[in-house]
Order: structure tokens, then C-alpha cells, then sequence
């Protein structure tokens, strides 16, 4: 039975400590299946002064006394004032719980105890369960409460992050970013395996990404591309900042890539015992928030030669799945009804939201002819490798409590569909046996449903809100509706409807809103909703609505206005629309008091662009009581660049707006605000808006005002 729930962390002393505590514990896999890398950091920067560092491990059931131990293999100097140590355990029996501890020869004082269970990764039995996310950014951490809770339940057995792990950094804040990393990982219990980003990037060198993180063949690589088996699935890493980004590598980016075709031509000839190919990396190949030409150009090829069923990315703050593409060609499997059914192309997947500190990345036009499916919640993605023919993904959102808002199988008869080097030969029959992961994680998932019931039944008029919106655009016809309608109340712990939540909804700036039992969020972006909304939405959710996310529907007719007003603790409201045609923008004028009392007093988070909507942007706008968060989580008016957050994100780009862009923003909002796109605005001196409007309160004061772009 493969757990990973935490046994205990324990601080031993016996006295006064003689050497600073170990901390930031985190473990990766080793070149070999039964190997372990444990890594392991000190404040200090003097280790002449140091007692011997050291790591004893034993299995659960031999006292400590009789572990074995084993001296790290290196010591390198990290960001801060600290020391990382690296130590390989090795010889491992796949599937046993170990204890395992770091500290120092010769006392017992100031060390840290925990644990880890082998994952078995060559049995072909064993069912994975992953987690995939990019650009955490660390300072706003809005789905490490979440993972923990995964993590220590054995409901997931890797956690996976492509790259930008730490914004604003100055040593101290990566140091604190790898202690909530030894949380997140129970601490120190689940493998992290990583890439870096263009955040990671650090001068050219990655000094501080190579200091905190060593993965497979790390000595060779420097942890910038590796790759790693587990049970019928093969994991890829690779590096996009080695292509043409910063300084150029063409000797790196040339050994990266004659490695990589190297190693997915071995997987290739593996296909028939690992099916499943999956890579990761940093820069999208495909997104309509941005799609990095380089990572299209040079991987998407690769990826389509060599068979690859998945690849993921961040570097774009928000979430999207495509159906299987190549060459900006659909490449659906041969019934068109279940596109991801022997699929004849990889699935993208941009996976760059977890509750990142810089910003929300707005997707900047309507579906591609491949565009699956697409949010901008806070979360990650799971990974469930179920046998030789099923693959499982799912979208689960912090904003919800851990709800999953989007699902989907890939299924293939063969080991492989596609590919210069497919064989189209069936994969090797092996029942699933080992799936403790996906056992614990529909136990806890109904423990996050159960929590998140508020115990109490909504208001009637909400509930008969929620069921006009059912009936306005088209309920039967929605992508999920599972539990609409179904005579219980919509947040019944039991049965929870898609896309409601009843309880307070993540916003760290205001954890304060939540005082009335009722609807708090309705989360259903691209889910297919067709038609009109009705004005009864906003009027019945007016005293408890935090999150109202309709993004990527064909909603079509007026705006109403009670969804711009009269909703006191609205943070987030996202209206933009799946196509850029004009039968589904919608239409209708900006009330005067949207940024004041009567308005939404609260917005944080706003996204009205591509649709149809006349009138002035409100001066009102300028009111709104948005801060910067500061990396320490103190609300107050901060810099960003000392390492913070942009509280206020506004888009109205390219709707059909008119009169001046107000100067009350630079004055007296923080945060940013986009209004290019518009052509009947001006600026106060008379241009045209620029692309970019970026109002921040910097020492200097407002930039990027008004100017005509080149």
C-alpha cells in the first residue's frame, strides 16, 4: 500500500543546540529506481564551524539507533546566507517506508526526523498520481494549503513544477519559498521534480535554481533536463531557456536536444511497457494568453516525431487544454466525437496559475480551432496514469476548496498513434494494482466537499437565481452540470453543483468578506453557456458573491447592470468571451459608481475585454481601494519590485469605449489596468491609449502614462 502520509516531524535537542537546525528538507528521485536525493539547507555561511553534517535513514520499523548513515556527497553554497547539502541514498526497496533524518555527526541535537515511501516506478502495477503546475511565484502560495493536504494524505505521489518558483528574489524569499516547499510536500515525504523558467534564469547562470534543486543525472545536467520513469508512464524535462532567451547557450541548447531525441528514441523503444510519454517545460508551444514562438518552433516538432501524448508548460498565468494538434492542424482521433481517443497529436496543456504573485494573464482572443478548454482560476493539474490504455487528467481549483472544474481521458488502443518511430504495436496487458494514490484522493476530495458545505441551506431567491441561469443559456447543453437541478440544495456536501461554492473563497487581501451563508462563487468558464444572463443573477447573490467567472461562453445581450454594482463583496468578475465574433460580445455601459461604495467596492479582479460595451470607463475606477501586497503578507501600499504583489488587475481591451482615459488612475490606483483596443478613447493629451496601460505606485510615481506607442 503506497502512503505518503507524514509519521512525524520531530526537532530533537538534548540542550543547547551547537549547530544552527536543518530546514527546506525536499527529495527528488535518483538516477535509479531505487535511489533517493535528499537535499537539506543551513543558515550559515561558515562551515568550518560546523559540527559534520550527515543523514541516517532506516526502514519504519528499525530504531534509529541502527540506521545507516550516510555523509552528503555536496555541500553548496545557497542563496542567503545558507548552506544546501545534497546526500543519495541508494539500494532503496521499492514500495518500503523509510524514516530518514538530517543532522549532525555525533549528537543527536538539532536535527529534523521524517519519511518517505520508496515509489515502486518499475512496476508496471503501480497507478501514478501527479501534480503538474508552473510560475507559483511563491509570494502568494494560494494552493500550497491544498497540496499539503494532498500530500499528507497519499493522494498524490509526485509533485512537478516547470519553473518560476520565486518573483522579486533577494536569497531571503527564495530560503522561505523552499521551507513552505518541505510543507507542501508533507514535509519532506513526496519526490519535487522540477525545470527552471525564464524567473529561474538569474543572470545567465541559474546560480540559485542550481544551488536549491539537484535532479536526476544533476552532476551532468546541472538539473536542467532529465527524465524519469513511473509505472506505465515516462516523464521528460526540458529547458526552454536554452534556446533563445538572455545569454545565448547554441553549445547547451545543442546538447540539450541531441540528448532529448536520444532519450525519447529510447522511450519510443520502450513504448510497449511505458505507453505514456509526457514532458514538461517551461514556455508554452501552445496558448491564446501567449504562445512562445521558440518553444512552437523548435519542441512542437520534437514532440510530434517522437510521440509525446502530453506536454505541459506555464510561463502564461492562467489554465488551458487543447484538443491533440500539430502544426496548428487539428489531429483528433478517428471518431470526432471523442477527439482524445487514439489521438493522432500531442495535448497541450498550459497549467501557469497556482495563485501567481505577478499577475493573471489574459487570453488575448477567442478559442483556436484546437482550443479545448481554458480558465483563469487558481490551481493545478493532476496527472493519473490508469493503465496501459487510459490516461486522466483533471483541473482542480483552489478557488473552489479543491472542486474539479475540468476532466478528461485520453484513451489509445496501441502503445502509440503517432510518430517517426511509433510501431503501432499494443502495449503490454498489466492489470492495475497499486492505485493507494487515486483511493486516497477520492477519500479526501469527499472530505473538501464535505468542508466546503456550509451547513445551511441557500437563500430561495439564490437558488432560483442559480436556476435561471440554468435555463438562460442552455443548461442541457453545458460541457459539466453535474448535480444542477437535481432538487438538493447546490452546496450540499453530498452533491455539490459544478461550479458553486458555498464558503469563503480564496482572496488572501480579503479574508474577510465571508459573513452570510449563501453562494460565494460561481466558477464555469468554457462550459458552453449559450444565451442571455439573467438579471436575477446578480440581484438574488447581492450580499454574499465573491467570484463570478463566466469567461469563455457565448453569452450573448445586455450586461446587466447589477453584476457592475450592488455586490459589496465581489473581488473577481470575469465576463470576456470564447470567440471574437460579434453575435457573442456583449453589450451595454459601465455604471458611473462601479468603483465606489454602491458599486464593487472589493474588485481585485476584473476581465470585461473583446466584447461590446459602450460608453466611459467610470473615473470611479480610480477610487478603488487597491494595494499592493507585500511579500511578507502585510496589506499596505509597497513596491512591487521589493517583493510584492499587484493587488488590482482591470481589463477592457478592445470593446468599443469612448471619452478620456481618467488621470484620477495615477493617482490614486494601484495596480493595472488595460484599455488599448478601444479606439474612440484618448489619452488626456489627446493619443490614442497605449497597449500597455501600467499604473503602479512606484517611489517615482505613476508610469507608462499616456503616450503614443511606437
Amino acid at each position: 500500500m503506497i502512503r505518503r502520509v507524514l509519521l512525524f516531524v520531530a526537532v530533537l535537542s538534548c540542550g543547547a543546540a551547537t549547530a544552527p537546525m536543518p530546514q527546506q528538507l525536499h527529495i527528488a528521485y535518483g538516477n535509479t529506481t531505487d535511489s533517493i536525493l535528499v537535499q537539506w539547507a543551513v543558515p550559515t555561511k561558515q562551515p568550518k564551524e560546523l559540527p559534520v553534517p550527515v543523514l541516517r535513514y532506516g526502514l519504519a520499523n528499525v530504531p534509529p539507533a541502527q540506521w545507516t548513515a550516510v555523509p552528503p556527497q555536496h555541500t553548496i553554497e545557497g542563496p542567503g546566507s545558507y548552506l544546501n547539502y545534497r546526500a543519495l541514498i541508494t539500494g532503496l526497496a521499492p514500495g518500503a517506508k523509510y524514516q530518514y533524518s538530517t543532522g549532525w555527526e555525533g549528537t543527536e541535537e538539532s536535527q529534523v526526523v521524517s519519511h518517505f515511501t520508496v515509489t515502486p516506478r518499475d512496476d508496471l502495477s503501480f497507478v501514478p498520481r501527479m501534480v503538474f503546475f508552473g510560475d507559483l511565484g511563491w509570494t502568494d502560495n494560494q494552493i500550497l494549503p491544498l497540496l499539503q493536504e494532498e500530500c499528507e494524505a497519499g493522494a498524490v505521489d509526485t509533485v512537478v513544477m516547470y519553473g518560476d518558483f520565486v518573483y522579486w528574489d533577494n536569497g531571503e524569499n527564495e530560503n522561505a519559498f523552499m521551507r513552505d516547499v518541505f510543507r507542501a510536500s508533507a514535509n519532506g515525504s513526496v519526490p519535487v521534480m522540477v525545470c527552471p523558467g525564464n524567473g529561474d534564469y538569474d543572470g545567465g547562470d541559474y546560480t540559485r535554481y542550481r544551488q536549491q534543486w539537484g535532479m536526476p543525472n544533476w552532476e551532468q545536467t546541472q538539473s536542467m533536463y532529465y527524465s524519469f520513469n513511473s509505472g506505465r508512464a515516462h516523464i521528460v524535462a526540458i529547458n526552454t531557456e536554452f534556446l533563445e532567451y538572455g545569454v545565448p547557450y547554441p553549445q547547451k541548447k545543442a546538447e540539450m536536444l541531441a540528448w532529448l531525441e536520444a532519450d525519447m528514441k529510447q522511450a519510443n523503444a520502450e513504448r510497449e511497457q511505458r505507453p505514456w510519454i509526457i514532458v514538461h517545460y517551461h514556455r508554452p508551444s501552445y496558448s491564446t494568453g501567449g504562445a512562445d514562438t521558440a518553444a512552437y518552433d523548435v519542441f512542437e516538432p520534437l514532440m510530434y516525431k517522437y510521440g509525446a501524448d502530453i506536454v505541459f508548460a506555464g510561463h502564461v498565468h492562467n489554465q488551458e487544454r487543447t484538443l491533440p494538434v500539430f502544426n496548428k492542424t487539428l489531429m483528433a482521433g478517428p471518431d470526432a466525437s471523442r477527439p482524445y481517443a487514439d489521438a493522432k497529436a500531442p495535448v497541450y496543456i498550459v497549467s501557469g496559475h497556482p495563485g501567481c504573485a505577478e499577475e493573471t494573464d489574459n487570453f488575448g482572443r477567442g478559442f483556436d480551432a484546437w482550443t479545448a478548454w481554458r480558465s483563469y482560476m487558481f490551481g493545478y493539474t493532476h496527472v493519473t496514469v490508469q493503465d496501459q490504455n487510459t490516461l486522466s487528467l483533471d483541473f482542480m481549483s483552489t478557488n473552489l476548496g479543491g472542486a474539479i472544474l475540468d476532466s478528461v481521458d485520453l484513451t489509445k488502443t496501441k502503445a502509440c498513434n503517432f510518430g517517426e518511430y511509433c510501431t503501432h504495436t499494443e502495449a503490454a496487458v498489466v492489470k492495475p494494482q497499486n492505485d493507494a494514490s487515486s483511493v486516497a484522493a477520492a477519500k479526501l476530495q469527499k472530505a473538501w466537499q464535505a468542508k466546503n458545505d456550509p451547513g445551511a441551506s441557500i437563500p430561495a431567491a439564490q437558488l432560483a437565481a442559480l436556476q435561471d441561469l440554468y435555463t438562460s443559456t442552455n443548461g442541457h447543453g453545458w460541457r459539466h452540470n453535474t448535480n444542477w437541478m437535481n432538487g438538493k440544495d447546490p452546496c450540499d456536501g453530498s452533491a455539490p453543483w459544478y461550479g458553486v461554492t458555498c464558503v469563503k473563497v480564496t482572496e488572501r487581501t480579503l479574508q474577510k468578506l465571508w459573513t452570510k451563508v449563501g453562494v460565494t462563487a460561481i466558477q464555469l468558464p468554457s462550459n458552453n453557456l449559450t444565451g442571455p444572463i439573467p438579471p436575477s443573477l446578480g440581484t438574488a447573490l447581492a450580499d454574499t458573491i465573491q467570484l463570478l467567472d463566466l469567461s469563455s461562453n457565448l453569452l450573448v445581450g445586455v450586461l446587466p447592470q447589477n453584476l457592475l454594482r450592488g455586490l459589496p463583496y465581489l473581488h473577481t468578475l470575469y465576463l470576456e468571451p470564447q470567440t471574437d465574433d460579434d453575435e457573442h460580445r456583449l453589450r451595454g455601459t459601465l455604471p458611473v459608481d462601479m468603483g465606489l461604495s454602491t458599486g464593487l467596492p472589493n474588485l481585485r479582479y476584473l476581465g470585461l475585454s473583446r466584447n461590446a460595451l459602450t460608453g466611459d470607463i467610470p473615473d470611479s475606477w480610480g477610487e478603488l481601494q487597491c494595494h499592493v501586497v507585500a511579500a511578507s503578507g502585510n496589506n499596505q501600499l509597497y513596491d512591487p519590485t521589493l517583493g510584492g504583489e499587484v493587488a488590482c488587475l482591470l481589463w477592457a481591451v478592445r470593446n468599443n469605449f469612448t471619452g478620456t482615459v481618467p488621470t484620477e488612475y495615477c493617482d490614486r490606483t494601484y495596480g493595472e489596468i488595460y484599455v488599448s483596443g478601444n479606439p474612440l478613447m484618448k489619452c488626456p493629451g489627446g493619443s490614442p491609449p497605449c497597449v500597455h496601460l501600467d499604473y503602479r505606485v512606484w517611489p517615482e510615481g505613476c508610469q507608462n502614462t499616456c503616450k503614443k506607442c511606437p
